[in-house]
């Protein structure tokens, strides 16, 4: 590797290409894929995944100055990236996800780097080739040293063998011998089934959680760890909001009995329920049936843009905003007309003519059970994402 502050090979050829990708394109993008190809991602708190989306540009705007002078960063300049890594081992982000994101990076850098050079460039195509293996390697090294010592730091071994256990308890992997020694001296039956559960405390910090987690399996509540800001397990036992002894603000959101190898979807599911109640405001328990619509969506957020982009974008600017208002009350009014009129304080007749002209705008048809199933999903659903 090219010593910090020394030049590579001549340059200019990759500097030409890299200055004709945008850099806030291709940061919306990989931030994107990530969501969608790692799970552990997409389960983050909008906050998470908004500092995920910052370090992304971090990161580019890093990568592009590499490529574009040849010399490599200072170590200083990865002090950023360092404190990113320790968020996400904080949150109980896996390093193989954290690794699998910047190989996921490498890969669509190179794509851009490949539609960005003309035909003429071939040379200054390996060289970026190279450059960007480089880089590669030399963020995913920083990555792993810190996340190691940052685990190290903040889970215990109790934690560390508990999770090992759970996670294969819900992928319905074989358990191997330590598994099952561990699960023994746990009093954690190795058949049958579990009742899934998450758990957030709004406004907690992580070391909140990780206490919380720490005083349910001292409870009995053998099968339960951190992820961040929530707590996640596997029960056998009954469990509710009293058990927590956190309060009435908390959320808890737990599933019917599941055998192993559908656990891990349930766990998922259920931390799409806990962010749907953070962002809408609930608190108590939560059961995923009464969640489901949120839990589609959620799943989807392709979907959900795309809802979100028919019903909701063509309404919104000043001059359209009552109306974006009268869509919402309806929608909060379980589409009576005349409860939302009310609410609105506004006669049936004005009511009768907004919601024509929101039809005309957006295409929708009111009186469509599909469209209006649309406009809730947008509305309730897609709109808090």
């Amino acid at each position: 590797m090219t010593d910090p502050g020394t030049a590579a090979r001549p340059h200019e050829g990759v500097a030409a290409i890299v200055s004709r990708i945008s850099l806030n394109d291709a940061a919306n993008g990989m931030t994107d894929e990530f969501r969608e190809q790692i799970a552990a991602f997409g389960r983050l708190s909008s906050a998470s995944q908004a500092d995920i989306a910052s370090g992304v540009q971090r990161n580019l705007r890093r990568w592009w100055r590499w490529l574009s002078t040849g010399t490599v960063p200072p170590d200083s300049d990865f002090d950023p990236l360092r404190d990113w890594a320790r968020d996400r081992a904080a949150e109980g982000v896996g390093l193989h996800d954290l690794l699998r994101a910047f190989g996921l990076a490498g890969q669509l850098g190179w794509q851009l780097i490949r539609r960005s050079a003309r035909e003429d460039e071939a040379d200054a195509l390996l060289d970026a080739a190279g450059l960007l293996m480089e880089y590669v390697d030399r963020v995913s090294a920083v990555v792993t040293e810190t996340y190691l010592a940052e685990r190290e730091a903040l889970v215990s071994e109790d934690e560390r063998r508990t999770r090992g256990l759970l996670e294969r308890l819900a992928r319905g992997e074989p358990l191997e011998a330590a598994h099952t020694d561990l699960a023994q001296r746990l009093g954690v039956p190795t058949d049958g089934s579990y009742s899934p559960f998450a758990i957030a405390m709004p406004d907690r910090p992580p070391r909140r959680h990780s206490a919380l987690a720490a005083r349910l399996r001292r409870r009995g509540w053998t099968l339960t760890v951190t992820e961040g800001d929530r707590v996640i397990g596997l029960t056998w036992k009954p469990l509710d909001v009293r058990d927590l002894d956190e309060g009435n603000d908390v959320l808890l959101a737990i599933g019917d009995p599941a055998p192993r190898g559908e656990l891990a979807d349930a766990l998922d599911d259920l931390v799409l329920v806990l962010k749907h109640g953070t962002r809408a405001g609930l608190r108590g328990r939560l059961r995923l049936e009464n969640h489901l619509l949120e839990v589609l969506v959620g799943r989807s957020p392709r979907t959900a843009a795309q809802l979100w982009a028919q019903v909701v974008a063509p309404l919104i600017g000043s001059e359209r905003e009552e109306l974006l208002r009268t869509l919402r009350t309806l929608v909060a009014c379980g589409f009576d007309r005349g409860a939302a009129s009310a609410q609105l304080h506004v006669h049936r007749n004005t009511l009768a003519y907004r919601l024509g002209r929101i039809e005309q705008i957006t295409g929708l048809d009111l009186d469509s059970p599909r469209d209006v199933a649309a406009v809730y999903l947008a509305i309730a659903v897609a709109s808090e994402r």
